[in-house]
């Protein structure tokens, strides 16, 4: 009998000691998974925060692509368009932009610390009718506006400083 109380006391022990490894394991992975569970949520965060910056930006490009799209339409207004037909000039407004380019010497200002002036920004080039392009020149250092007279004549762009002006002066 007392063979018998001793294998049932070793039995409870081993049961006991059973439960008790269960029970640690099972704390042991649920920690693991509140670990993995903090990381993801962490991660979730980050992601929102990038999805809210990606949506602004976003917004902002649609705004640009609007803005732009304006103004090309204002670009090649079509009454400009028909006028300088008229002229014998069979291109698009962006070609009068471009010839004005390519004539710096248009510009009565001196560039100052070695630079030299330029008309070096197509986006600020405005062909505002078909005899007037309001310009923006610049040395990287100081820049101006421009008011220009332009003629065509068959497919020849000929131009004339109505009136300039350094910013800031």
């Amino acid at each position: 009998m007392e063979r018998n109380t001793t294998m049932r006391k070793r039995e409870r022990i081993i049961w006991l000691s059973a439960c008790f490894l269960i029970i640690v394991i099972a704390v042991l992975v649920i920690l693991s998974y509140q670990e993995r569970l903090k990381n993801l949520n962490q991660r979730i965060t980050v992601l929102e925060d990038s999805e809210t910056i990606w949506l602004k930006r976003e917004a902002e490009l649609t705004t640009e692509i609007a803005n732009l799209e304006e103004r090309i339409k204002q670009a090649n207004n079509p009454q400009i368009i028909d006028n300088l037909r008229r002229q014998g000039f069979n291109g698009e407004v962006q070609e009068i932009v471009d010839d004005l380019e390519k004539h710096d010497e248009l510009i009565p200002y001196e560039g100052v610390l070695g630079g030299k002036m330029g008309f070096y920004d197509k986006d600020h080039i405005f062909v505002i009718s078909d005899r007037w392009v309001l310009a923006y020149f610049e040395d990287g250092h100081i820049g101006g506006n421009m008011l220009l007279r332009y003629s065509v004549k068959n497919e020849n762009i000929s131009w004339e400083v109505i009136d300039s002006y350094i910013l800031g002066e």
